[in-house]
């Protein structure tokens, strides 16, 4: 599929004021690593990874999306899976002229299970400078990482990752603050466990439509039945939003620079998340996990999550309901 004219730059620039990202192409010229980083922690606090629009949809409405409507849930802010989050990203991005090709990535789990979609930027200020983005996997990420620099270790919204080569794979990998999900047997690497593997040969999108299909129509997959929302914004909206005591809470690990988040008070990310009626806030390895009673919850998941539909919201929270 040409994907090239799906996103022109003037939307492209009009969705990055949105983000409050202004006189993005300057930014760009200025200081390109920077700017990106910028975007990509805007993305991470407006665009949420959530499942709540998978899930609204009946039986037969199921599908793997289009380019199309994956470009009208990234305007709209809508977000979604990995999908929709990380080729709208890659469409972003090369509206403003940069060269970002998409990779096959796999849930490490899972094996080789082809479920995830990562990005790889090239060449962004010479030849060779070469970073890989993945703003679609539900965890904290935000940083574009340098592949010159691996391994890289950050820590954010009190989840400690890192990504590292292990033999042709670049493998990401999780520490402090990670949870494994319930009956699953987690890849380990010592006190790490790795998380998601891939390489880094470029593929097209679609390549993902058949492999996809798991996720957005087979009857097991947990997004079609478990209400996910998550969104990494900065510390002190939360404290504002009364979400977060004044004192804050940003987790710090002594004599350990790596588990430290780097940066002002103001730009400090924490998790805000539901998963069904649990409301999660706070650093990962220290949230405040708060029980949402069904009459309000979809109510409360419209106010924290704006951009998703509200009648996607009503009708999965009517499934919620309905099930418990």
């Amino acid at each position: 599929m040409d994907m090239k004219n799906l996103l022109t730059q003037e939307k492209a620039l009009t969705f990055l004021a949105k983000l409050g990202v202004e006189n993005g192409l300057e930014k760009l010229q200025q200081n390109p690593r920077q700017f990106i980083t910028d975007v990509v922690r805007a993305y991470q606090e407006n665009v949420p990874f959530q499942c709540v629009t998978m899930m609204s949809l009946s039986v037969e409405e199921r599908h793997v999306p289009t380019a199309e409507e994956i470009v009208a849930a990234g305007l709209s802010l809508e977000g979604g899976v990995c999908l929709t989050l990380n080729v709208f990203f890659c469409l972003l991005l090369r509206a403003l002229g940069l060269k970002v090709d998409l990779l096959d990535g796999n849930y490490s789990a899972h094996g080789n299970d082809h479920s995830h979609v990562i990005l790889l930027l090239s060449d962004l200020r010479f030849p060779g400078d070469n970073y890989v983005i993945d703003v679609g996997n539900g965890f904290p990420s935000m940083e574009i990482i340098p592949l010159e620099e691996l391994p890289v270790t950050y820590y954010r919204a009190g989840l400690e990752y890192r990504y590292q080569y292990s033999g042709d794979d670049v493998i990401r990998l999780h520490r402090s603050g990670d949870t494994t999900l319930d009956g699953e047997k987690p890849v380990m690497r010592d006190d790490w466990r790795q998380v998601f593997h891939f390489r880094l040969h470029p593929v097209d999108f679609e390549h993902f439509r058949p492999h996809m299909k798991r996720i957005y129509i087979d009857d097991t997959c947990d997004f079609l039945h478990c209400i996910r929302a998550v969104r990494f914004p900065p510390e002190d909206a939360l404290i504002q939003k009364g979400l977060l005591p004044r004192e804050g809470g940003q987790k710090e690990s002594e004599g350990s620079e790596s588990r430290t988040e780097v940066g002002s008070s103001g730009d400090k990310r924490m998790m805000l998340a539901f998963k069904n009626q649990s409301l999660l806030v706070g650093p990962m390895d220290g949230a405040t996990k708060t029980k949402v009673e069904e009459d309000v919850l979809a109510a409360k998941i419209k106010e924290l999550f704006p951009y998703i539909p509200a009648d996607r919201v009503d009708a999965a929270v009517q499934k919620i309901v309905q099930h418990s």
